[in-house]
């Protein structure tokens, strides 16, 4: 604009007049509408030099780059400027969520437009971004930067690639029932992951679910609760933390437990109490010290439950079953680690091995479904939580 034309506009008297009072905002808005773009810019970046906080400048820095499209080297310093006070904003704030990255990656790329490609390169740097900044280095001529970042990009994809594979793996493991395989695979996952949150989490659930102590409890669905144990002694009573719970009356909290003594056929099962308030009888006579169990009998604990129970098979397993007090129907089958227990009722068998549990179908081929999936195989290893379905009969591991 020439100089008369300057002194005629009255928009551009009250940008000057504006600038001179302090009023940048105006100032700028009248330089604009006067046609003086350069001079609008010029006065933005002065309201960001004077801004108060990191927004205020950011919104006059990109109130300048809407009015610096005419002059290449104003909006180099415009570009440069308002990256960089992106880039500040981001790393005040914290870079955690997709959000903040994209921030980043606006500055990076108003630092490209500017000509800082080292900068720009940085940023995405920070932010994993590595094929971007590959780009950024590129096109600054930097072309060591660039094959670093390359490296690391070619790197970071066949980290995503193998970890992909093996939470896959982990998925088919669980889904089949080999529950060994799938913490395997997680393990991997927790190495692999750059962020291993997730996958920890995943792990430590599993571990928690994980049967390891030679005793596994299954439930058919309205039935009462069947123990299958592989150790070398079993608990009876009401705490919680026996081996098999009962609660009729005069059950004392450890009432009385059952050795496994002996291997292979040589084994025998001996009943003893643990010094219970109401005592442990066979045929209405208190037991004192270890009665061996062999052949088929009953015996009572307390007041009203009386077991019956029945050694079999070689090697010998011992079944139990409650026949009378409110745990009527609750059975055990007791054997050693390696022994094919066979649930009650159910066409299946459970083998411990390590004191982790095994489940196969008898015969093979029943159709098992293991939480809602076919299980071709008609094995898996049970953890905490599974849910059943051998030839149509519905079973819980609790």
């Amino acid at each position: 604009m020439s100089l008369l034309k300057r002194l005629l506009s009255s928009d551009y008297r009250a940008a000057v007049a504006a600038e001179a009072a302090g009023d940048l905002e105006l100032a700028a808005e009248r330089y604009a509408l006067a046609g003086e773009l350069a001079a609008a810019v010029r006065v933005h970046l002065a309201r960001a030099a004077r801004a108060d906080t990191r927004a205020a400048e950011i919104a006059a820095l990109r109130d300048a780059l809407h009015w610096a499209a005419d002059d290449a080297a104003q909006r180099a310093e415009v570009c440069a400027r308002l990256g960089r006070a992106l880039l500040a904003q981001a790393r005040d704030q914290g870079v955690a969520t997709d959000r903040d990255r994209e921030r980043v990656r606006e500055a990076a790329a108003l630092l490209v437009d500017a000509g800082a490609y080292e900068e720009a390169g940085d940023a995405l740097e920070s932010i994993g971004d590595d094929a971007a900044a590959a780009r950024a280095f590129e096109a600054g001529g930097l072309v060591e930067r660039m094959e670093h970042a390359l490296a690391r990009d070619a790197a970071r994809e066949r980290r995503a690639r193998a970890l992909a594979d093996a939470f896959g793996e982990y998925e088919v493991h669980m889904a089949g029932g080999d529950r060994t395989a799938a913490r395997d695979a997680l393990r991997r996952c927790v190495e692999i992951a750059e962020d291993k949150a997730a996958y920890r989490q995943l792990l430590d659930d599993l571990d928690a679910r994980v049967i390891t102590g030679g005793r596994v409890e299954l439930r058919r669905r309205g039935a009462p609760r069947m123990v299958l144990a592989a150790r070398r002694e079993v608990t009876l009573g009401r705490d919680a933390l026996c081996d098999v719970v009962l609660r009729s009356g005069g059950i004392s909290r450890t009432h009385a437990a059952i050795a496994v003594e002996g291997d292979g056929a040589s084994r025998t099962f001996v009943l003893r109490d643990l010094g219970s308030r109401n005592g442990t009888r066979i045929g209405d006579l208190p037991i004192a010290g270890a009665v061996p169990l062999a052949g088929a009998g009953a015996f009572s604990l307390g007041d009203d439950c009386t077991l019956e129970f029945e050694v079999r098979g070689d090697p010998p397993l011992l079944a139990v079953e409650v026949v009378s007090g409110i745990d009527r129907g609750v059975a055990l089958v007791a054997g050693a680690d390696g022994d094919e227990l066979p649930v009650p009722s159910v066409p299946a068998v459970v083998q411990f091995s390590g004191g982790s549990p095994r489940l196969r179908t008898v015969p093979s081929g029943t159709p098992l479904r293991l939480n809602d999936r076919a299980v071709a195989l008609g094995s898996v290893e049970l953890i905490h939580r599974d849910a059943l379905s051998i030839a149509g009969i519905e079973l819980e591991v609790l």
